[in-house]
């Protein structure tokens, strides 16, 4: 594909899936004009709802056990003031097997506490609770960790992140607050999201963390995982020391991310393959049948559709051919345009755009 027809046709993806951040005030968007992936934006689902059972797993040697497939945190800006719509979508989610909820709060982007403790409050005590852990809005480290054990309504978190790679993080001391939360039974397991493998080096060195999230999709990963080809070596050591230390392994993005699912969906369209398989699904089904294996992958969902799409293909994992050869021909477009599509602060992800993948062995004829 020519690429100034994949930045043509991934312009208004872009406009349209692409916009990070929460906190929008109800009011200031008409749902009728907003758009995602290109189509009219509605929280009525447009297929039917699978059917199956969902896997679940141990986050690691934590003694944790979750779904393998978890709600992602992530929250569009022009969507978090439909709160009954969301509210649906969450508890459906429960009922069709997802054991792990992420919550992601954040002065001026993300508030999501209050509306997701009211969400789940029906099975509170039946699911895993994953929360990134960012005080605001004047308060100090304890006072932040008793707001969000009260507005979650729990007297424990399951799983808490930190943003703090290196000493000169704001973040850093409160890595000693956490594990001492830990070790006071308020805290399962801490663990750390990464931009790059060395985000880990200094973290890994002082504090035994419990899991790692990181990006992982057909397009952008840490590497490949073939004995054959020994390039892929980063990501062999990587995950390998992971899992020997008994460290939890998630993944996330597993459609590129927010600015790039609706460029990458739009170019899908274009080859012939689309008219048989579902893009979205062969992009999870690719994280499903990694032999990364995850323990969960975290993706965020916005409406029922998206929902049913996601968790049937881990109600049916396998894939075909017509998958491989579609995400190999949207991978190859990718790689000459998708760092246009990225805002300047997230171009890190590029990073982990392979050089090759399993994907280059897929016949295209």
């Amino acid at each position: 594909m020519k690429r100034r027809h994949f930045l043509l046709q991934g312009a208004a993806g872009a406009l349209g899936a692409g916009i990070a951040g929460c906190g929008m005030k109800p009011g200031q968007v008409d749902i009728k004009k907003t758009q995602l992936n290109w189509e009219p934006f509605s929280f009525e689902p447009s297929i039917p709802k699978p059917q199956g059972t969902l896997a679940t797993g141990e986050l690691g040697k934590t003694g944790i056990k979750l779904s393998k497939f978890g709600f992602g945190s992530h929250l569009r800006k022009d969507i978090i003031q439909f709160t009954k719509e969301r509210q649906r979508i969450i508890r459906e989610a429960y009922e069709m097997g997802i054991r792990v909820f992420d919550i992601y709060d954040k002065e001026q982007e993300c508030f999501q506490y209050e509306p997701m403790g009211k969400y789940i409050e029906p099975f509170n005590k039946n699911v895993v609770l994953s929360i990134a852990f960012l005080p605001y809005d004047g308060r100090n480290f304890e006072q932040e960790f008793e707001r969000d054990l009260r507005v979650l309504k729990r007297d424990y978190i399951d799983m808490v992140r930190l943003h703090a790679y290196n000493e000169k993080h704001p973040q850093w001391r409160e890595w000693d607050l956490m594990f001492k939360k830990k070790e006071q039974g308020y805290v399962r397991a801490v663990g750390i999201p990464i931009h790059n493998v060395s985000d880990l080096t200094l973290v890994l060195k002082q504090y035994p963390l419990d899991f790692v999230i990181f990006p992982y999709n057909f397009y952008h990963n840490i590497g490949w995982h073939n004995p054959e080809k020994p390039q892929w070596d980063s990501f062999d050591s990587t995950v390998k020391d992971l899992r020997e230390k008994g460290i939890g392994v998630i993944t996330m993005k597993a459609f590129a991310g927010d600015f790039l699912v609706g460029p990458l969906n739009s170019t899908a369209r274009n080859f012939p393959e689309a008219k048989e398989v579902d893009f979205t699904q062969a992009a999870m089904r690719y994280v499903v049948n990694s032999p990364l294996n995850p323990d969960t992958t975290f993706t965020g969902m916005y409406n029922m559709d998206h929902l049913y799409k996601n968790i049937g293909a881990y109600f049916q994992p396998r894939m075909n051919d017509g998958e491989r050869r579609l995400l190999k021909k949207v991978r190859d477009s990718a790689r000459m345009v998708a760092r246009h599509h990225l805002p300047e602060h997230y171009r890190f992800l590029e990073n982990w755009a392979a050089a090759t993948s399993d994907l280059d062995d897929v016949r295209l004829t």
